[in-house]
């Protein structure tokens, strides 16, 4: 799987529906917006803090692109809804952490979970008070079998940390590959 060109298609195809969304709404992108598109931003201030309120000026131009990819987006949807070009971008934005995967959520694309990622969540969050029961219940007992049991408490949490993004690592894999468009099948 080549990363950069599948990155390097998702961009061309997104970038380029937002254009010819603009056209048709019969205002061309601005130089400003296309270099928006290009470069969108990553995050927001460094130092934001929650207590201080932080006035941001609106972005007009990123405003319109957002509601160019939106229109755009549900376009398609109407248009050709067997298509997965946009959830082949959309894939490849979020498993590079692109920013343009923030417009494609704004313009309403979600990531797909299976029904088995809340059972995950729950067991996570069972696991501390389950060390906590342990640990009250062999109060009674040495210490080094507190520590074993905080440890491998510890252990399992980031065994579970690290093996839910190998498999949401996976998964997007998986996405991209069934979702990818038939020129860059022909490539690889």
């Amino acid at each position: 799987m080549d990363r950069t060109a599948y990155l390097d298609s998702a961009l061309s195809f997104v970038i380029g529906r937002i254009a010819e969304q603009a056209k048709l709404s019969g205002e061309p992108l601005s130089d400003k917006q296309r270099l928006l598109l290009n470069y969108l931003p990553c995050s927001g201030p460094a130092n934001w803090d929650p207590e201080i309120p932080v006035l941001v000026p609106r972005n007009i131009n990123l405003e319109r692109v957002c509601a160019l990819a939106k229109a755009a987006y549900q376009h398609d949807r109407q248009a050709n809804p067997t298509s997965l070009d946009w959830e082949f971008a959309f894939a490849v934005f979020t498993l590079d952490r692109h920013p343009m995967r923030g417009l494609l959520q704004w313009a309403g694309m979600k990531l797909h979970r299976p029904r088995w990622d809340g059972l995950l969540l729950i067991v996570t969050a069972l696991l501390p008070i389950v060390a906590v029961v342990l640990l009250v219940w062999n109060a009674d007992r040495s210490l080094f079998r507190a520590v074993g049991i905080g440890s491998g408490c510890v252990a399992i949490m980031l065994l579970m940390f690290f093996a839910s993004r190998r498999i949401e690592k996976q998964r997007l894999e998986e996405d991209i590959e069934r979702c990818r468009p038939a020129s860059t099948r022909s490539a690889a």
